[in-house]
This record gives C-alpha cells, structure tokens and sequence, in this order.
C-alpha cells in the first residue's frame, strides 16, 4: 500500500509539470489561431481578394509571398514596388488598378524574384520601384530564406510568444480575454497588430502604423536619432553607411531588371525616395566617395524615367510628415506621387486624380497619416515640436 502510494506521488510529480505546460501551451495554441496568427501570408493574401480586412503577423514578417500572392491575385495596371519605404503609397487618388507592393523588394535579389513571379502570371502596364541606396551597397546581402518563407511553423518559441506579449503589454488581459471569450466581438482582421494595434496590410498593400503613430513622443524614431545612430554605425554589416563601396555588380542587376521589364513591354519609373532632412543634411555632409551621392549621379544614366527625390525639399516635404528617419508618411509619398504625375512621360496623368492629390496634401500636411473618419488623430510621435 505504502508502495503504491510512494508511486502515485512521484507520477503526480513528474505528470502534473507536464500537464500544466500542456494545458498552457494548448492555451497559447488557441489564442493564436484566434487572433489569425496561423494564418500564413498566402492565405491572408487570397482573404483580402473578397474582404475589406487587415493583415499583420505578430509572429512573422513575411511581405514577400504576401505581396507576390496579392499582385497575382490584383493583377493590377500598376505595381508600385519597393522596399517597407514604399507602403506609404496608398489607394486613394488612383483612377486605375494598382496595388502597392511594398515591402517585398529588400534587395536587388527579392526584387528580380517578384518581377519574374508577377511576369510569369501577367503583364502590368507599369511598374514604379522606389529604390534604396543599400541595395547597391558592397556589404548588402540577400534575405535570410526563412524571411521569405510562406509557412507560419508554431514552435515552442512561437508557442510562447501569447505570454511574452501579456508580460511587455503587447497584449492586455482584457484583449486576452476576448480573444478567448468574445471573437466574434472583434473585427475579422488577420494578426494580433491590426486587430488591437490598429496596424497592418489593407487589400492594397498600404501599411498603417496604428497606434504606433497617435501617441506623444511613442514613436520608434524621437528626434530622428534611432535612424541616424543607424546609418552612422562603423560596423561593416552596416549596409547603410554611405562609406561603404558602390557595387557593380548589384548595378548591373539592376540594369538588367530594368531591360527585363522593357523587353515584356513593361513600363518602367525609377525612384529615389526621400529621407527626413536632418538624415539628407548627415548624408549630403559625409565626404566622398559617398554611396549615395554615386546613386544619385548615375540614376539619370538609366534608360528609363527616373526621379531624385532623396532631398525632402524637391517635393516639398519635411520631418513632421515622416514615420521615421527614412520612412515618409502617406502625405510625403502622395506628394512624390504628384510629382512624378505632373511630368508628362510618367504616363500617369490618367492614372491618378491629382485634383484630389493636391487637395489631400492641403487638408493634411505637417503630417504622416491622412485625417480619416474613425482614425485616433495622430500625435507628435517623434516628439519634433509637430502641431498635428
């Protein structure tokens, strides 16, 4: 008897360990799968067909099959197509299909794998890339392959993430509990971000910042100084410094991208986005040979339009309307998109209302969001004296 009590002891206590973690790792399981966590990016892409929805992983970031999946799908008159610098383009003014396929070029690589994977589907009449300056950078490397990955595998470490985000408050017990009490309560966006962060993907390939964005001094990037410690960093991994060298081969890559385009009778505009002005005034201020001053010299060399709108002055932008350091707003990328249009060879005079452009820079300049029904209004996120 003594015996057999001494063995259901030491079962309870080798057995109740495990069962307590099973119980809270098939916790974690549910709250993921209701906040759309396991859904992976291909899937949100084909939801976003038929559904006015938002898609953002808290556990993963995977633009590239999302964005492949949604040009595919859209196949769109016009691809606008970049790096994350790109999604602020938004839907708004344009008069024809067209998505924003931001995010998905992070390299020179990235960028020839979409071109080839939208090229295999259908022909776009136009393709606008907004290109960064570390792309053509010597220290520039390819994504890791995992970043590109559509599977959305739930390891331990994903498993553990619903308390991790209830510990840093990326969750709170109320969000908690109605993830697991009241779904139906909440909206049908996909990913803990855009359903209680307020960020996210739409079906054009805009991302909205959220909540990032409408309280004071609660941005990434106070006073620009995330982004200059950034670029300033003396490690050679730093693709972004611009003492790093230029790359002739990533030129010619892109050379070549921009002859592919040409030979599918694909309609091609280069563009060199702007970055705030205390990050032009640092780069412009760093001595030769200077990545981004080579980039800039030769962009018109290319056989297609291009435009330079590294300097915010050139289209009249300034840091209150920037996300951060490198990132223009909504406002600052609609005021490139006019720019772009009034020049007759754009090709885009048709395209978009630049009535409503003009209108929408003026309700909404000095800042970084759009001024929509519903919307917190934006703060001074950055903390740089803004009056939003």
């Amino acid at each position: 008897m003594k015996k057999s009590s001494r063995y259901c002891r030491y079962t309870l206590i080798f057995t109740a360990p495990l069962l307590i973690a099973g119980a809270v790792l098939g916790l974690s399981c549910l709250i993921l799968s209701r906040a759309g966590e396991t859904i992976d990016p291909i899937t949100a892409a084909q939801m976003q067909q038929s559904a006015d929805i938002r898609y953002s992983s808290g556990l993963f970031y995977r633009p590239r099959p999302y964005k492949i999946e949604r040009a595919k799908l859209a196949k769109a008159d016009v691809i606008l197509l970049g790096s994350s610098r790109a999604m602020q383009f938004v839907k708004d003014p344009w008069k024809v299909p067209a998505i924003n396929a931001g995010g998905t070029m992070r390299d020179m690589e990235s960028g020839e794998i979409f071109v080839n994977a939208v090229l295999d589907t259908y022909r776009p009449k136009q393709i606008i890339i907004t290109l960064d300056w570390w792309w053509l950078s010597t220290t520039r490397r390819p994504d890791n392959p995992a970043d590109a990955s559509p599977l959305t595998p739930l390891t331990l470490h994903e498993l553990t993430q619903p308390a991790v985000w209830l510990w840093d408050g990326t969750l709170s017990p109320s969000e908690f509990g109605k993830l697991l009490f009241a779904r139906d309560a909440l909206s049908h966006d996909i990913g803990v971000p855009a359903l209680f962060k307020d960020a996210g993907w739409d079906p054009f390939g805009h991302y909205d910042y959220g909540s990032a964005l409408t309280s004071p001094s609660a941005g990434s990037d106070v006073d620009f100084k995330a982004t200059l410690d950034d670029i300033a960093r003396t490690s050679k991994r730093n693709d972004k410094a611009p003492w790093h060298p230029f790359s002739e081969p990533n030129w010619q890559r892109l050379e070549a991208l921009v002859k592919q385009l040409q030979e599918h009778d694909v309609e091609t505009i280069l563009v060199l986005p702007p970055v705030a002005p205390q990050i032009y005034d640092w780069l412009t201020s760093q001595p030769e040979p200077n990545l981004v001053n080579e980039i800039r010299r030769r962009l018109a060399t290319l056989p297609v339009l291009t435009f330079d709108f590294h300097d915010p002055h050139s289209i009249g932008t300034d840091g209150c309307e920037f996300v951060d350091g490198i990132h223009g707003g909504e406002v600052t990328y609609l005021r490139a998109l006019n720019s772009i249009a009034a020049d007759p060879s754009s090709h885009l005079e048709e395209a978009v209302d630049r009535a409503m452009i003009e209108r929408l820079i003026a309700e909404n300049a000095g800042r970084a969001t759009l001024k929509r029904d519903g919307r917190v209004p934006e703060a001074d996120f950055n903390g740089l004296g803004c009056q939003k």
